[in-house]
C-alpha cells in the first residue's frame, strides 16, 4: 500500500489511490484516464496534484506492470467510503516552499509585495494580468523576466507562448533586445503535435522559479481545439495545474488573461478569486500607460495605485515613472496628514467651546470664581475667524 504522508491534499491523493486502486498503479497509465474518475470524488484537487503523486508513488515502488490480457485501461473499482472526514491541521504544522523574492531593480518591485523592503515578485504565487488591446502586458512580463534574470541569473524561468510564433519573436527581440536571455517555449509547436496538455503537465510540475503565460484564455481555446475538451473542464484544470504548481513548487506564476472590448475580464469568478493577484493596465484620458493591483494578498497597502510606465525608443525597455509615484505619495501624505489636523482643530474647538444655549457658567476650579460663556452666536463667529486664520496660514 502506498504510505500517507506529505501536503495535506497530497495526502488525500495517497488514500484515494489506496481505496481505488490497492494502492498498485499500473506504469504506463493514462493519467488523464485516472483523472477523469479522480475528480468526481476530490473535485477540490487539480489533476497537476494527482500526476505528480502518482509519480512519486512510482518512484516509491508502487509501480506494476499491468497483466497483458487486460492491455494498458485503467479499471477503478467503486467501493462505499463512508463519510468523508475532514482533514484538519495546525498552521504551524504545516510544510510550505522556499518562496523566493524575485526583484527587477526597477519601481515596479514596489507594487508587487509590501512585506520586504523594496519589494518584489514573491514565489509561490499566482498572478492575472489583464489590460487593454495593445497596451503592453506582454512586453511589460517579457522585460519583467529579462530584469529579474539580469539580477538573479540562476533564476530558472520560461515564457510561455500560446499565441506568438518565431517571427513574431524575432519582432519582439528587434524592439526590445534585452529579452534575448528569457527562456520561451512556443506551445503552436505541441498543437500540431496534438501533445498540448502533456508539454502543459511537463511545464508545471517542473521547479522553475517563474513562469509566465501567455495567455490562459488562448490556451483553454486550444485544449478544446486539440484535445476536445469541454471550456468550463479546460479552465479548471489548467487553473488548479498553476496553483499547484505556486503551491507545491514555489514557482511565481504570471498568467495573461484576455479583456473584451467593454473592458470586462474574461474567465469564471474561480480563476479571479483563487489566485494571488490581479494586475491591470490601462491607457488613461491622455494616453498614457499604467499598471495598478486592483487585488494583491501579498502587497494590500499598494493597491489601487498608479505606476505610470513607457517604452524607451532607442532600447524598447520598459521605463516606470518613479517620480511620479513618489510625488503623488507624498501629496497622499499630506492631504492625510491635513485630514487629521482638521480633525483636532474641530475637536479642540468642540473641548474648549461647548455650544449652549444662553450664557451658562461653570466655576473655575483653579481659581474657583464663576466664569460665563459666550453665547451661541459668539461662539459660532469666533469659530469661523479662526478657521480663516487657519486656512490662510496653510495656504500661505
Amino acid at each position: 500500500m502506498i504510505e500517507i504522508k506529505g501536503s495535506p491534499k497530497e495526502r488525500q491523493v495517497r488514500e484515494w489511490l489506496n481505496e481505488n486502486m490497492n494502492g498498485e498503479i499500473p506504469v504506463n497509465v493514462k493519467i488523464i484516464d485516472v483523472f477523469k474518475t479522480f475528480q468526481n470524488d476530490l473535485p477540490g484537487i487539480s489533476y497537476g496534484c494527482l500526476n505528480s503523486t502518482i509519480k512519486k508513488a512510482v518512484a516509491e515502488g508502487n509501480g506494476v506492470i499491468p497483466n497483458p490480457t487486460q492491455g494498458n485501461s485503467v479499471v477503478i473499482n467503486k467501493q462505499d467510503q463512508g463519510p468523508l472526514v475532514a482533514n484538519v491541521v495546525n498552521i504551524a504544522d504545516l510544510e510550505f516552499p522556499d518562496f523566493k523574492l524575485h526583484r527587477t531593480g526597477k519601481k515596479i518591485d514596489a507594487l508587487m509585495s509590501d512585506h520586504e523592503e523594496n519589494g518584489g515578485l514573491y514565489g509561490g504565487t499566482v498572478n492575472i494580468v489583464v489590460g487593454e488591446s495593445g497596451v503592453g502586458k506582454s512586453t511589460v512580463l517579457l522585460s519583467m523576466m529579462a530584469d529579474i534574470k539580469a539580477q538573479d541569473p540562476s533564476c530558472r524561468m520560461l515564457y510561455v507562448s500560446s499565441e506568438m510564433t518565431r517571427n513574431d519573436l524575432l519582432f519582439y527581440y528587434k524592439k526590445t533586445p534585452a529579452i534575448a536571455n528569457v527562456p520561451t517555449i512556443l506551445l503552436m509547436d505541441y498543437v500540431k503535435t496534438g501533445t498540448l496538455d502533456r508539454i502543459l503537465l511537463q511545464i508545471f510540475n517542473d521547479e522553475y522559479d517563474i513562469i509566465v503565460l501567455d495567455s490562459h484564455q488562448d490556451v483553454i481555446v486550444k485544449l478544446k481545439e486539440v484535445h476536445g475538451w469541454k471550456a468550463t473542464f479546460a479552465e479548471s484544470w489548467l487553473t488548479n495545474m498553476m496553483i499547484d504548481a505556486a503551491e507545491t513548487n514555489g514557482t511565481a506564476v504570471l498568467a495573461i488573461q484576455h479583456m473584451t472590448k467593454g473592458g470586462q475580464y474574461v474567465g469564471s469568478t474561480y480563476l479571479k478569486h483563487a489566485t494571488t493577484a490581479m494586475l491591470e493596465m490601462f491607457f488613461d484620458d491622455a494616453g498614457l500607460r499604467y499598471l495598478t493591483f486592483s487585488k494583491n494578498r501579498r502587497g494590500g497597502s499598494q493597491t489601487g495605485k498608479r505606476l505610470y510606465f513607457y517604452l524607451d525608443k532607442n532600447t524598447g525597455d520598459v521605463l516606470y515613472d518613479g517620480e511620479r509615484f513618489d510625488e503623488t505619495e507624498e501629496l497622499s501624505d499630506i492631504e492625510n496628514t491635513e485630514a487629521i489636523r482638521q480633525q483636532d482643530l474641530s475637536k479642540t474647538f468642540d473641548d474648549i467651546f461647548i455650544k449652549r444655549k444662553g450664557g451658562d457658567s461653570v466655576v473655575n476650579e483653579s481659581e474657583e470664581e464663576s466664569v460665563d460663556f459666550p453665547d451661541q452666536e459668539e461662539t459660532d463667529k469666533f469659530m469661523h475667524t479662526a478657521t480663516l486664520e487657519f486656512n490662510q496660514r496653510n495656504r500661505s
